[in-house]
């Protein structure tokens, strides 16, 4: 059985992907692997991954076969996810994506660009409810 790896920060966008990898996992019958990082963007935040029980308890309602992994939060995300595709029976990578300006969208270093990249797997970017491109 193959896993959706979702990448996961407590923000809109990775709730977002969470609903998203919830129902691709079900779909394929597949088992989930969330990796939470400890690299928020909002540092209150780090606590929510800290004390995985919430988080763990949402998990188990969605009747799949789970791991939560916390990872440390290198200096690029990307690095965990990409490491968790290579050891893991990963058949796909779901990532939560936020509004980039224009400007944004040319500067490198992007984790969601990385992994849709360098990844050996399909990756589906996840945009939040309500989400609205900037204007051109």
């Amino acid at each position: 059985m193959t896993t959706v790896l979702l990448a996961y920060v407590p923000s809109a966008t990775s709730e977002a992907a969470f609903d998203f990898a919830v129902q691709e996992a079900h779909r394929r019958g597949s088992s989930l692997l969330v990796l939470a990082s400890e690299r928020a963007p909002d540092p209150r935040k780090v606590r929510e991954v800290a004390d995985q029980r919430p988080l763990q308890e949402r998990l188990a309602e969605t009747g799949l076969e789970f791991e939560l992994r916390t990872v440390p939060g290198r200096d690029d995300p990307a690095d965990d996810i990409l490491d968790a595709v290579e050891q893991d029976d990963v058949g796909l990578v779901v990532l939560g994506i936020r509004r980039r300006t224009p400007i944004g969208k040319i500067l490198l270093g992007s984790t969601s660009q990385r992994v849709a990249i360098e990844s050996p797997v399909p990756v589906v970017l996840v945009k939040p409810a309500g989400f609205v491109p900037p204007a051109r």
